[in-house]
């Protein structure tokens, strides 16, 4: 999975929110809503946003009714981990938007609309300036700043809290702390998810034997345990894997303990022949056909740190590894192991939460957006951190219609790219 997934989720956004002034999901600023821009759209942007309209303290709008009626849908239809999958990335929008938003609040930027989710809204309260929200669209969220270009409309009263108006450093802090925020993020998952689940130690004891394998026919069963072979005996599961590796075909005499002798001690042992296949999985290597038993150990606090940081050093490496994959053509991006876009996503995720790893997957979706995000490229966070340092250099700002266009060339690209996932993903879906 790529960090092209993660993008392609959120860009949406070019018809939903067309505002000037928007940090989108993924750190796109959307600045459409310069002169010969569209007006802003939906339930979100009503007028009472203005400074010289009395702002409603809370607006619980008819589309709640639809957002409401598709969550109890999908738990009546026991889908619950759709429903946990799509809130995760939620989570990790809503992450990202809030390090947008705490470094805009802290450089004294005015930020007009802080929402998860794209319009219409489902709801949305004034606090302050600021109108939070919960759109009804689960595919992205925006941040809008007052004032990403200067020649915007701006509200009454907005003064000199307008994003072009602060340092350039200010600006390019503000952009990047989106992106930051789910570096953050992805190594606090890494972090929990080892603290809380322990880390996983395979044992002697079988989980499961498969069905017609040499283990099966031998006359194991799940719960025995094993204890060596040919009179080595083993103290781990990796010395029992090594072995039944470096044996393949080889009739071996293999002792266990039944599962209902307990710890018997030796006198329960058994002790059977039994032939390694080659694996199915692996040829060249050894095959008893059992999977190994797991015990978690929960580390202290400090320990669990250091174990989270060297997880999330993992999933830094997968993600590059991955890229260089895709790039070097080693994975096809159209295969089943290639991009995937919003749906492909979403079916990934479900599979995880099922199977239990769904954080470990989370943490890389998280790294994903962050790093997609500081790709030189407008409406990325990236290209916006170019384009305020092309600034610092000229002295000036770009043409705004130049600026526009150039958006509005990405944005194009970024639809396409979101169709073309998409695409994919439902191929992959129905197997085609």
């Amino acid at each position: 999975m790529t960090e092209l997934d993660e993008r392609s989720d959120t860009d949406s956004r070019a018809t939903d929110e067309p505002a000037a002034g928007v940090t989108g999901a993924t750190g796109a600023t959307e600045t459409a809503g310069a002169p010969g821009a569209p007006e802003t759209v939906g339930a979100a942007d009503a007028p009472a946003s203005r400074a010289d309209v009395p702002n409603p303290k809370r607006a619980l709008s008819p589309w709640s009714l639809l957002l409401g009626g598709a969550i109890l849908v999908t738990l009546l239809l026991g889908q619950w981990v759709w429903l946990v999958a799509i809130l995760g990335l939620a989570l990790l929008i809503t992450v990202h938007e809030l390090g947008h938003f705490i470094a805009a609040k802290s450089f004294g930027m005015r930020v007009e609309k802080f929402y998860i989710g794209f319009p219409p809204a489902a709801l949305r309260r004034t606090w302050g300036e600021t109108e939070y929200g919960i759109g009804i669209i689960p595919l992205g969220g925006f941040c809008k700043i007052s004032g990403m270009l200067p020649e915007e409309e701006l509200p009454e009263g907005t003064g000199d809290r307008v994003y072009y108006k602060k340092a350039v450093w200010k600006r390019n802090i503000t952009i990047a702390a989106g992106p930051l925020m789910n570096f953050l993020a992805a190594a606090v998952i890494m972090i929990l998810f080892i603290g809380i689940q322990g880390v996983p130690t395979a044992t002697l004891t079988l989980d499961q034997v498969v069905k017609d394998a040499p283990a099966a026919k031998a006359g194991l069963v799940a719960g025995d345990t094993l204890v060596g072979a040919n009179g080595q005996r083993w103290t781990t599961w990796d010395q029992a894997s090594a072995f039944f590796r470096a044996n393949m075909g080889k009739t071996i005499s293999l002792t266990y303990r039944p599962a209902a002798s307990g710890s018997g001690g030796a006198s329960a042992e058994k002790t059977v022949k039994v032939t390694l296949i080659e694996n199915p999985q692996s040829p060249g290597n050894g095959y008893l056909g059992v999977a190994a038993g797991v015990v978690r150990n929960r580390p202290g606090p400090i320990r669990a740190v250091g174990l989270g940081l060297a997880g999330f050093k993992d999933v830094v490496v997968g993600t590059f590894s991955g890229f260089w994959m895709l790039i070097s053509g080693k994975i096809s991006a159209t295969g089943p192991d290639g991009a995937v876009g919003p749906v492909g996503i979403i079916n990934v995720s479900q599979q995880a939460v099922r199977q239990s790893w769904y954080p470990i997957l989370l943490a890389f979706l998280s790294f994903n957006l962050g790093l997609i995000n500081l790709l030189p490229i407008l409406p990325f966070d990236g290209g916006h951190i170019a384009l305020n340092l092309v600034e610092r250099v000229r002295g000036r700002r770009l043409n705004a219609k130049l600026l526009e266009r150039m958006i509005a060339f990405g944005t194009v690209l970024l639809v396409m790219l979101f169709i073309f996932l998409t695409f994919h993903d439902v191929k992959r879906l129905f197997g085609g």
